[in-house]
């Protein structure tokens, strides 16, 4: 690191310790968390500047005729009396008191959408119709103040979070863009910027124009942070990922956000021994928190480690039990003991707690689709991508769901949305390969099983079902490639039923190509499939011994 460094961590430390304030004084908890996290991410401070103090804001005269009132409005709010504390500022002057009237209005509209379809999977479309129409109000509100006004920058992220509710991307992007560039340390701007952005195509162009622009916000450690996530976010394991997110660290070595980066990049590149070590480590640091503790729950379960996830799941009972993350840990655990019922009312009870509980709807068609109600797993998987388009196992659960329901079509297009977001899981591959075969574009499903064998090492499984696909389409040489490369796999698998198919096929192959010796090699050691084949292998091992005497 340069010599600079010192100094760039000072004025860090005193940027995140008045933003932390900032945002406090206006309500936004979760920035203001994520701030003061950050601040205890950076090294030890030097005894001279241990006791900095934030800047202290000068108040203009409007701010000050809202001062008494804001602050009325502020308790009402921290005792969630949202509607109370918008009627106490309806006359109020300035834009950060317009916020959190604003602010209150939409926690209320969202609050009571919330109570009205109690958590259920479908909405009426009058509640729909009333939520609209609330937040058009707020926008409308919103930006007459910025027009006759001078800028406000939570005002800007406000309409960008209700543009993003209401699907409009490109408005968000820009209300987001110009509230960041008044006050970058809103890590929930960050995030809403993210969750507006569809594709990775999309991200990289925004980031493209944000760096072109040369604005401070492109100079500034917060849009590294955005970064980071946003390549994390869309799987992207690249060495400029590694590369940002080693030298963040350097600077916040004790910062639990940038660890938890790294767990869910080896937990997406399918390294979940690596990311349990990480998140152990991460527990270990901060032993109470409960953030992301369902993702790692969620990784415990594939990793089939019951006594960990049952531990985990009273361990975060006892820390908080009405957490949308302990109801999809307690889920998980009751899915793992296929009591599916159960599963399903936690993942209600969740997304009752926090509607765009991503993790949940896609959690919860799966227990659908174990449950054999198709439908209802549609409808959840639906949900999931309408509330993250990026989560490639909705995706992936529509695609099975509606290939249970034998419409082929229908899951290729879904297989195809998750194989473009995870294109190193060969799972995906697969996938898509069945699919293709299915509707008999083999050529298709070759090019799809091939890609998924050049991920990680061989299956038999992939290298059997190739071979198959290249004996329909007549291709001899190529199904002779695959099934040596099926039986091959012996030494690293073990023999199983592809393995034995494959040598019984070779077998036969070698026997009607005059192979004997090799013939009789092959059949005589099948004792690992159906009494049929096992007859068939026996029989050219006879016939390759009695032409090996005459020879």
């Amino acid at each position: 690191m340069s010599s600079e460094k010192p100094d760039q961590v000072e004025t860090l430390r005193r940027d995140l310790l008045k933003a932390c304030n900032t945002l406090s004084n206006v309500n936004l908890f979760q920035a203001a968390k994520w701030c003061a996290e950050a601040l205890n991410g950076l090294p030890e401070p030097k005894p001279e500047t241990a006791d900095l103090q934030p800047e202290m804001l000068i108040l203009d005269e409007d701010a000050l005729l809202d001062q008494n009132k804001y602050l009325l409005a502020k308790a009402y709010f921290n005792c969630k009396e949202f509607d109370r504390a918008a009627h106490i500022l309806k006359n109020c002057k300035t834009g950060d008191a317009l916020f959190l009237r604003l602010y209150s209005i939409l926690i209320s509209v969202d609050k009571r959408a919330t109570e009205e379809t109690d958590g259920s999977i479908n909405i009426g479309s009058d509640v729909v119709d009333d939520m609209n129409n609330r937040l058009s109000k707020i926008i409308q509100e919103s930006e007459n103040y910025l027009t006759k006004s001078k800028p406000n920058s939570f005002l800007y992220y406000l309409n960008g979070v209700i543009y993003n509710k209401k699907k409009k991307y490109a408005l968000a992007q820009s209300n987001l863009y110009n509230s960041l560039k008044l006050f970058p340390y809103n890590w929930s701007a960050w995030q809403e910027l993210i969750s507006s952005l569809i594709t990775f195509e999309e991200a990289i162009n925004f980031i493209t124009k944000v760096k072109a622009a040369k604005s401070s916000l492109s100079s500034s450690i917060m849009f590294q942070f955005f970064e980071v996530v946003v390549l994390q976010e869309f799987y992207q394991q690249s060495s400029s990922l590694f590369d940002s997110l080693n030298h963040l660290i350097t600077i916040f070595p004790s910062f639990t956000f940038l660890k938890v980066q790294q767990f869910l990049i080896s937990y997406h590149s399918l390294d979940y021994f690596q990311a349990e070590s990480t998140f152990d480590q991460i527990l270990v640091d901060d032993p109470l928190r409960l953030d992301d503790l369902d993702t790692y729950s969620n990784m415990l379960y594939v990793m089939e480690k019951r006594s960990k996830l049952s531990f985990l799941a009273q361990f975060a009972s006892m820390i908080d039990k009405f957490r949308p993350e302990t109801c999809c840990i307690i889920a998980n655990y009751h899915s793992m003991r296929s009591e599916h019922e159960k599963a399903i009312m936690y993942y209600k009870r969740a997304l009752t707690l926090n509607k765009n509980c991503l993790s949940a709807w896609t959690l919860m068609g799966h227990e659908f689709v174990e449950l054999k109600n198709s439908h209802a797993a549609i409808e959840s998987y639906r949900r999931a991508v309408d509330t993250n388009p990026k989560d490639f196992r909705a995706w992936y659960g529509l695609g099975q769901a509606y290939e249970v329901l034998d419409m082929h079509l229908y899951a290729l297009y879904y297989y195809q949305r998750a194989t473009n977001l995870q294109p190193l899981d060969k799972r995906m591959w697969q996938a898509l390969g069945n699919c293709y075969e299915k509707i008999d574009k083999l050529e298709e499903a070759v090019k799809s099983f091939e890609k998924a064998l050049t991920i990680n090492s061989a299956e038999p499984h992939i290298c059997y079902r190739l071979a198959l696909i290249s004996e329909k389409l007549g291709d001899v040489k190529e199904t002779y490639k695959y099934m040596k490369l099926c039986f091959e796999q012996e030494l690293d698998w073990g023999v199983n039923d592809e393995t034995s198919k494959a040598r019984l096929w070779l077998a036969r192959n070698s026997l009607e190509s005059r192979r004997f010796e090799e013939a009789y090699e092959l059949a005589k050691d099948l004792s690992h499939s159906n009494a049929h084949d096992i007859e068939e292998a026996r029989s050219i091992a006879r016939e390759a011994r009695n032409r090996m005497s005459k020879n």
